[in-house]
């Protein structure tokens, strides 16, 4: 699922998903720098269409830029994945 997840992310405009390396589990960086958003602002949008965003790392580690933590596990349906992906879609357009 998380690898999944990293390829709908990365097929929005903007943001790019799992950026440091190729080897993940189940948690990977979102980054958000590409949109001209900041992590707050991104998830302020995606709370407002009742998801919960990634973690927000800006603040701990500044030189990452305006990266979130997400976590995709076998509880997340490709139906979770997908609505995620169409609303940042839609939020960041």
């Amino acid at each position: 699922n998380a690898r999944y997840a990293v390829k709908k992310l990365n097929e929005i405009p903007g943001i790019r998903a799992n950026s440091l390396d190729g080897v993940f589990f189940k948690e990977f960086l979102v980054d958000f720098g590409g949109t001209g958003k900041t992590v707050k602002e991104v998830n302020e949008l995606l709370l407002a269409e009742g998801i919960f965003g990634g973690k927000d790392v800006s603040a701990e580690f500044p030189h990452l830029g305006q990266q979130a933590l997400y976590c995709v596990t076998e509880i997340h349906t490709q139906r979770d994945i997908d609505r995620l992906a169409n609303v940042l879609a839609r939020v960041l357009a």
